[in-house]
């Protein structure tokens, strides 16, 4: 009996839909589209949060030029902004023998080859720095790195697919960090070997020797002895120390440690831009619960006659109520489903230009992110992970219900004699 009932709930339910195909089909991307803008507004910034700070290339602090440490960081590590200025060759030496720093690289940039840097630095970067626990840099078959006084680069895996760079290709530099046609150097390099992916910023970088950056064409001479910043691993205790020495009492450089809770703050300097989504994505989803009020208020009017004669056939009140709570929870699961179609669309496209623009890979697949389990753990924390997911569920959910609450009620509240009486 239930069997029946519920198959004939679902049968017409979905006759009625069908003949409103196109409204259907409305309400349904529209809260699609909600469902993934509101999905995409919390994980794509969650998850860029989190790639940025598993990017930083196993660096916990920069030292550059007097400015702002979110810079240093951008322009040092993620190769996004200009530099802030240059330090002396000696404040690099002065900290490379500091006790408190474990290691030391200096860079300098102010060119590219079509818009991708050109960074030098040191052979040992790529010889002794472990860019992630365990894992130094690689470089493919038959490639090798630069020497430190030769003409040649180390591309990164990202660039040399998108240059179309193999071990031996040869080309140009340009001056500045934007590519202009106008400003070739004469200098020309040689690839002498590319790098396996890491999917760090440095994947979109040409590496090459530093003296030749430093004592390029057409560059100030006054800063062949100058480097842009220094990359540093700084021992547990160090960074509070030199933040006194470089950020607190001096007044020639800045030291931007540690470099997971710069960023951190930098994104949540973001949170607004957060909430103005998470609002467009509510005005959206309310925009798709009233096509489904109106949806069904049709549906409701254009079946009174309909309704009628089932309930003179034997079924209940119920029964039609149900048949038009069912439609509506339909379009809402509907979207649903939706959501997380349009959420991978969103999802693929922020992280293919993350990846061009900053070489910083994101999964934007990864919809539950929970922590490494933790014996204190309490209900919430184990929960707290999943309450997006859950919002959105639920609220789609209610969605559906609310909207198809007072339908349905009409449906329950129809006369049956007035339903039946011929129309003139």
């Amino acid at each position: 009996m239930f069997r029946s009932r519920f198959t004939v709930i679902a049968l017409l339910a979905w006759r009625g839909l069908k003949q409103h195909a196109f409204s259907s089909f409305v309400a349904v991307f529209t809260i699609s589209m909600a469902g993934g803008l509101f999905l995409g507004t919390w994980k794509i910034k969650e998850e860029t949060q989190k790639a940025f700070t598993n990017s930083s290339g196993g660096f916990n602090g920069v030292l550059g030029a007097r400015g702002s440490k979110l810079q240093l960081i951008l322009n040092a590590i993620f190769h996004m902004e200009a530099s802030p200025g240059n330090l002396p060759w000696e404040q690099y030496e002065l900290i490379r023998d500091n006790r408190g720093v474990k290691e030391a690289y200096p860079i300098a940039v102010g060119d590219n080859y079509h818009g991708y840097r050109l960074v030098g630095t040191l052979p040992d970067l790529f010889q002794q720095h472990e860019w992630k626990a365990g894992r130094k840099y690689e470089v493919k078959g038959g490639g090798r790195i630069f020497s430190e006084n030769a003409k040649e680069a180390l591309v990164g895996n990202f660039a040399a697919r998108k240059l179309g760079f193999s071990i031996g290709s040869k080309f140009h530099p340009y001056h500045g960090l934007d590519f202009d046609e106008t400003k070739r150097h004469e200098e020309t390099y040689v690839v002498v070997g590319i790098l396996e992916p890491t999917g760090t910023p440095s994947d979109k970088v040409i590496w090459v020797p530093i003296k030749g950056i430093q004592h390029m064409e057409d560059h100030d001479p006054a800063a062949a002895d100058s480097v842009s910043a220094v990359l540093l691993v700084l021992r547990t205790a160090a960074g509070f120390q030199l933040d006194m020495k470089y950020n607190k009492q001096g007044n020639q450089a800045t030291l931007a440690w540690p470099v997971a809770a710069t960023l951190a703050s930098f994104f949540d300097r973001l949170s607004w831009f957060e909430d103005i989504l998470a609002l467009v994505a509510f005005f959206v989803a309310l925009v798709g619960s009233l096509i489904i009020f109106a949806t069904l208020r049709t549906v409701m009017n254009e079946k009174k006659r309909e309704y009628a004669i089932l309930r003179c056939l034997g079924a209940s009140r119920l029964v039609v109520t149900c048949v038009v709570l069912a439609q509506s929870l339909f379009l809402s699961f509907s979207g649903l489903a939706g959501s997380f179609l349009a959420y991978g669309g969103i999802g693929f496209t922020a992280a293919r230009l993350i990846r061009e623009q900053t070489g910083v890979v994101m999964d934007p697949l990864s919809l539950v992110s929970p922590g490494p389990k933790n014996p204190n753990d309490t209900f919430w924390t184990t929960v707290e992970p999943f309450l997006p997911l859950l919002t959105l569920v639920l609220g789609i959910f209610l969605i559906g219900f609310v909207s198809g609450l007072l339908p349905a009620l009409q449906a329950y509240r129809s006369s049956l004699s007035e339903n039946l009486s011929p129309k003139s």
